[in-house]
């Protein structure tokens, strides 16, 4: 009888332990799933899953697997700011991924403070960001005071250009990195943009803004938009008959912005932390990037893929520091682990979270090659 007994009792010890094991992390993934920008937002949902599906493959841990919510948030702030909120208070997630532009980051971080649960963001670069106290909100982009100023110095030191064209959207993204380029080329060059000009991201017509622009006569253009965007002013460049150097921040690597552009966009240089050569790439990347290929039919990562990557690894890092604090996931503590991360080789370099939020490390120069592909520049 008591044999019995003690069998009944390590039985049940196993099935609970069993059960515990089967609790699930829940973790969402917020970005466009449909519109314009549905290409965009499944570059972080495949560059996300990648890392989540490895970590669920592994056993994750003590057996607690990465369970995953989608929310569209159709890259508009006000439904970013709605999907946010059904990830935490309906679908009770301790960590969010995404979104991918910097107004939906924006609206998106205010109701994950609110909740009090960590969000990365991959892409969102707005240099305000990790700026506004908000202790809820990191990413593994660079942000655009690095992105802005390493192109600046590319342009100026090495290019030489004395006369400096500026042209951006007027949104979150492209007037923050319009102000930091002015204040790098007044800080650290005594200089003056020759050109300042904006436009509506909706805007299908850029021909008085580049009209300014040639009119200033500017030996380097810098251009703070999105890819779609990006052709638009570089075809018209083109066709006002400027062979003026094309130049931007990583919202302009896109395959669809070589579709988008052809030859107008050859040569065009912009920022990037990710460069998708195995050959020339640190051991980390092109880890990563044998790995996407494998996963995806041999398709070759984009830089947004690669960020998304490092954003699930890094909410990774802050679970496990969570629960090897107290055994739990507790969100405090995972924003924590998140803000720990120091030097840690990733698909997009080696990467150093500072108390801010921001994921600080080295910025490449990229060009567009004439088969729409890319060179490192430096």
């Amino acid at each position: 009888m008591k044999r019995i007994a003690l069998f009944v009792l390590v039985l049940a010890l196993v099935i609970t332990g069993a059960a515990a094991a089967q609790d699930p992390i829940r973790i969402g993934l917020c970005a466009p799933l449909s519109g314009d920008a549905a290409m965009v937002g499944q570059s972080l949902v495949d560059g996300a899953m990648l890392a989540i599906d490895e970590f669920n493959a592994a056993g994750g841990i003590d057996g607690h697997l990465i369970e995953v919510y989608k929310e569209d948030d159709e890259q508009t702030p006000r439904v970013a700011a709605n999907a946010v909120n059904k990830l935490i208070f309906e679908d009770n997630v301790v960590g969010i991924i995404g979104p991918v532009s910097s107004g939906c980051v924006l609206t998106g971080m205010e109701v994950a403070a609110d909740g009090e649960v960590p969000m990365i963001t991959p892409t969102g670069s707005g240099a305000s960001i990790t700026h506004l106290g908000n202790p809820w909100i990191a990413r593994t982009q660079a942000s655009d005071i690095l992105m802005a100023g390493a192109i600046t110095r590319y342009a100026v030191s090495d290019l030489g250009a004395k006369r400096v064209a500026v042209i951006f959207q007027s949104d979150d993204y492209g007037s923050g990195g319009g102000e930091v380029v002015k204040q790098i080329l007044k800080d650290e060059f005594d200089m003056e943009p020759v050109a300042y000009e904006q436009f509506e991201p909706s805007a299908l017509d850029v021909s008085a803004q580049v009209l300014n622009i040639k009119n200033a006569d500017p030996d380097a253009i810098i251009m703070i938009m999105m890819y779609q965007q990006g052709a638009l002013v570089a075809r018209k460049v083109r066709e006002l008959g400027m062979d003026t150097p094309l130049m931007g921040l990583g919202g302009l690597t896109n395959a669809k912005l070589f579709e988008l552009g052809g030859d107008a966009v050859v040569g065009l240089a912009n920022t990037q932390t990710f460069f998708a050569d195995a050959n020339k790439a640190a051991p980390a990347s092109a880890e990563f990037i044998t790995k996407f290929q494998a996963a995806f039919d041999g398709r070759i990562p984009d830089s947004n893929n690669a960020m998304s990557y490092d954003a699930a690894r890094i909410m990774i890092e802050g679970l496990k520091h969570s629960y090897e604090k107290t055994g739990e996931f507790d969100t405090a503590l995972i924003m924590e682990g998140i803000k720990s991360v120091t030097e840690m080789p990733l698909a997009s370099g080696t990467i150093t979270m500072d108390e801010n939020g921001d994921a600080n490390r080295d910025i490449l120069i990229i060009g567009i090659t004439e088969n729409g592909g890319y060179e490192l520049i430096k």
